[in-house]
């Protein structure tokens, strides 16, 4: 009895530990906590600049962040990639507009992190949409 008792504390600390470990490394889910780089916010200026910047401004994405509120942002992105540019909607790359996105949540006020803002890795799936800082 002695031995089961052991064997199930050592169980449940190596569950506990594994989880703890596989959350350290977890992706933000949440803009404040950084879910983009700040050297993918520097390539996606040049796109914003040549492709959203005609169109759009800080304010009007901040406006876009109150309206989306609570909804992941992997819809928000999807809207954007499907009808942006609007003179040539869904011409850029994934990575592209990974870019562009995150230098839009730079200039409204989020903060940078480690990690890369990513579509296909289903990272957005995660984040709600808030309002801007």
């Amino acid at each position: 009895m002695k031995n089961v008792r052991l064997s199930i504390a050592t169980m449940m600390t190596v569950v506990l530990a594994s989880a703890a470990c596989a959350d350290a490394g977890a992706a933000p889910t949440s803009l404040g906590a950084g879910v983009y780089t700040k050297e993918q916010a520097e390539s996606g200026k040049a796109i914003f600049t040549q492709n959203c910047s005609s169109c759009h401004n800080a304010d009007f994405y901040k406006t876009v962040l109150q309206t989306w509120r609570g909804q992941p942002l992997t819809y928000l992105f999807e809207q954007v990639m499907s009808a942006m540019p609007a003179d040539k909607p869904g011409a850029l790359l994934d990575t592209e507009y990974e870019d562009a996105f995150a230098y839009v949540l730079e200039i409204v006020g989020f903060p940078s992190g480690e990690t890369r803002l990513e579509y296909g890795s289903g990272m957005m799936d995660d984040i709600p949409l808030e309002v801007a800082p």
